[in-house]
């Protein structure tokens, strides 16, 4: 492992630590010390055993999930790696785990990992949901209380009529409509694109593991994804979905 790459995962620990807030289950705090000690001896592959099955049984801590990723980047498995980085950008929202995901799929040549103007605006937006949807609330009150206030006084609330018409379609529409698109990182090499949800149809591309593929639907074991800007299928159980 380059020293660039085990430099960025020890800031990367160091901040994993400041969100561990989040303990795991009073069922299993043992798993938890067994597993962070394991990791402290460097036996890395015991520990991940530990910590996996304290996640599928939705017990973790952040610094768990980091330390996941970091195993698994040390073991060669950049898809796993990189699920296990969303998954504690999922649980945190610290920027730096989007940065060494960035780090990881410039340097595997990965698609898929956008950084382009829309998808930043889109973190943002995820980062901060819950507090733009509270301002838009408070803003439409606000307003609201406006027209009861101009109405005592026999004005005609027009403007403060149209802001809280503004500011509750605005949270209707955040609410509502914005949804993060659905993507998934394939888990493989030789994962076969399909031109069709069949395992007769044409083979559009065979990838390796890593790409990250937005989904646009599902029919049956398939998931309609779009690779290069066209459709394809793909088995659903090709795909990791980074999802708490």
């Amino acid at each position: 492992m380059k020293k660039i790459q085990t430099r960025i995962l020890k800031i990367l620990l160091i901040s994993g630590v400041l969100f561990s807030g989040r303990p795991a289950h009073a069922e299993h705090p043992v798993q938890l010390t067994q597993g962070d000690s394991l990791f402290a001896k460097k036996q890395y592959t015991q520990s991940f055993d530990l910590y996996k099955v304290l996640y599928e049984s939705g017990r973790y801590t952040p610094a768990m999930l980091l330390k996941m990723a970091y195993i698994q980047e040390g073991l060669g498995h950049i898809s796993q790696s990189i699920y296990y980085l969303q998954l504690y950008y999922k649980a945190t929202t610290d920027e730096q785990a989007l940065h060494k995901i960035e780090e990881l799929a410039t340097k595997h040549n990965l698609d898929g990992y956008s950084t382009s103007v829309e998808g930043m605006f889109i973190n943002t937006l995820q980062k901060y949901q819950l507090s733009i949807r509270l301002m838009l609330l408070s803003m439409g009150l606000f307003s609201f209380a406006l027209i009861i206030y101009q109405k005592r006084k026999q004005y005609k609330p027009v403007g403060a009529g149209l802001a809280t018409v503004f500011m509750m379609g605005l949270l209707f529409a955040h609410v509502n409509l914005f949804r993060a698109p659905e993507e998934g990182i394939v888990s493989s090499d030789q994962t076969y694109l399909m031109s069709g949800p069949s395992a007769g149809a044409n083979v559009i591309a065979i990838i390796g593991e890593g790409h990250l593929l937005k989904i646009k639907d599902k029919k049956d074991v398939w998931l309609k994804v779009a690779w290069h800007d066209k459709n394809a299928y793909v088995k659903e159980d090709k795909l990791l979905r980074p999802t708490l």
